[in-house]
């Protein structure tokens, strides 16, 4: 979509045959207006909201860029994100996300728990979603489930979690959590669905792909409520999905294969 520096090249989906190129400038790194990085609908109040939550602060490793949004980041997953899925919703063509994820026709888009486009569908996923996070994960203290995107289909629905990252470079982070987070969530997931929570599975050994078993029990929730199928979706970038985590001390594709063989 763009490189680190300079001027990158969007492209835009717009109906089903037309395409349309916007040239963004990538420079400087980090810029106050965060539309510059937007492609499309980059007034829609959910990224205002957004812009104005998640923003750099004067701790040390951030303080030239403190009160500036993450938005503005040319390396921004968020900025990424909401390119990819809303330049989709908004040309229609989710359902190339929906087929290949065998869910059915795409119904409603929700992106960090809101929804771009507010339609009687729509409204009852996001209060859903928010009643069901602030249910299991509001009662603790901390930063709630925020999953990334989720698509409600006719027939599943897909919980999203984009790691996308830097090309050719290994993530600094993925899906890992505290051993204490673990701890304090692992109770009250097991008590709601004992059927997810492998006993097998230590704390210790959970907390590399924890965030993994948060998304998975927010699916299984929201698949009942809706009566579909749950899907989890770990959108990585595929340059990078072999590179090792250094302080993890393995790959994404091995860390997603054992979250798959446990859960």
């Amino acid at each position: 979509m763009g490189t680190n520096s300079g001027f990158g090249i969007g492209i835009l989906l717009v109906g089903k045959a037309n395409l349309v190129m916007q040239i963004i400038n990538w420079e400087p790194k980090v810029v106050e207006d965060y539309r510059r990085r937007i492609l499309v609908d980059a007034n829609n109040a959910l990224l205002a909201f957004k812009a104005s939550r998640d923003r750099y602060t004067n701790l040390p490793n951030q303080r030239d860029y403190a009160g500036l949004p993450h938005l503005g980041s040319w390396r921004s997953e968020d900025a990424l994100t909401w390119n990819v899925f809303r330049s989709l919703q908004q040309a229609g063509r989710l359902e190339i996300i929906a087929k290949e994820l065998e869910i059915g026709n795409p119904r409603s888009l929700l992106l960090w728990g809101l929804a771009p486009e507010i339609d009687d569908i729509s409204s009852e996923l996001q209060y859903v979603t928010g009643s069901l996070i602030r249910r299991f994960d509001g009662i603790l203290p901390g930063q709630v489930t925020e999953p990334d995107a989720i698509i409600l289909a006719t027939s599943g629905i897909a919980v999203i979690e984009c790691k996308l990252s830097e090309p050719d470079k290994a993530p600094t982070h993925l899906w890992e959590g505290t051993v204490n987070s673990v701890r304090q969530r692992r109770s009250i997931y097991q008590e709601e669905l004992p059927s997810l929570i492998n006993e097998d599975v230590s704390d210790e050994e959970m907390a590399p792909f924890y965030q993994l078993v948060r998304m998975a029990f927010f699916a299984m929730k929201l698949a009942t409520h809706f009566a579909v199928e749950p899907v989890v979706v770990s959108l990585g970038n595929e340059k990078n999905w072999s590179h090792k985590i250094r302080k993890i001390g393995k790959w994404p594709s091995e860390l997603w294969e054992i979250f798959v063989a446990e859960y």
